[in-house]
């Protein structure tokens, strides 16, 4: 009855009203949110220096915002700051100047080497591979930038093993993670965060790609809310596009896991 009725009054101001709080209270309890602070990414990351890491990636560290709070926690840490847009590389430097064991390097996370056309947006913190459409701006120019494949950058520095790789790359974090197979084969990465949002409908890399991706090596996969990670099978009424972050980690990391889970 309730089905027919709201069928009936599709276009009734009043049901149109109730649909669209509707929709805004599903977008806050799947956690539509990007402020660190408050949609479970420091959480995250609180709960990860309790494991002591070693060695971060940070890929897409703009200008040092989420870096910052990384060497907060995990003071002893290892950072490999990934950052390929010149003019936000400048002022990543000077952010990060002064921080000891953070190494930056002004290229992006890619599935090969070489250069890549990369579209700027108005924010000196926002660029992206993909041509974004549909949004109230427009990109104010593009350039060529580094890429370089992750798995190579393990190899030249001998890193061993990586605790966390965090992309924000603006919808090439899938092309990132293709950069990093051999790592992950190898199981030498335990716990990888990356951005899944309306974006991903231009790379059309969707939320199921990234579970059969991670599957493939081992590592289940967990949506970020404020207070704890909800790792879960994938769903198709998972695939709403509503983000912000998920991570991916090793099956064999259970105390981290359980720890991740709380």
């Amino acid at each position: 009855m309730i089905k027919k009725l709201f069928k009936q009054n599709s276009h009734n101001i009043l049901f149109k009203w109730v649909s669209g709080f509707g929709i805004s209270m599903y977008r806050i309890y799947e956690n539509r949110n990007h402020r660190i602070e408050s949609n479970g990414e420091l959480t995250i990351l609180k709960k990860l220096a309790r494991m002591q890491p070693k060695m971060i990636f940070d890929g897409g560290t703009n200008i040092g915002n989420y870096t910052r709070f990384v060497r907060s926690l995990c003071s002893e840490a290892t950072i490999y700051c990934f950052e390929p847009v010149p003019d936000t590389f400048d002022l990543l430097k000077n952010n990060l100047k002064d921080d000891k064991n953070v190494y930056l390097i002004n290229k992006g996370l890619y599935h090969e080497n070489g250069w890549k056309k990369i579209h700027i947006y108005p924010s000196n913190t926002h660029a992206s591979v993909y041509d974004i459409t549909s949004v109230p701006y427009q990109a104010t120019g593009s350039l060529e930038i580094g890429m370089i494949r992750g798995d190579d950058f393990v190899s030249d520095h001998k890193i061993q093993e990586i605790d966390f790789l965090k992309l924000d790359l603006e919808d090439a974090e899938y092309d990132a993670l293709k950069g990093f197979e051999k790592t992950l084969e190898k199981g030498n990465i335990k716990m990888i965060q990356f951005e899944y949002g309306y974006i991903n409908i231009l790379s059309k890399h969707l939320l199921i790609d990234y579970y059969r991706f991670f599957n493939q090596f081992g590592y289940r996969v967990g949506k970020i809310f404020p207070k704890k990670v909800e790792f879960r099978e994938y769903q198709y009424r998972h695939e709403d596009f509503i983000g912000p972050n998920f991570v991916a980690v090793k099956k064999t990391e259970k105390d981290l896991i359980d720890l991740l889970k709380k």
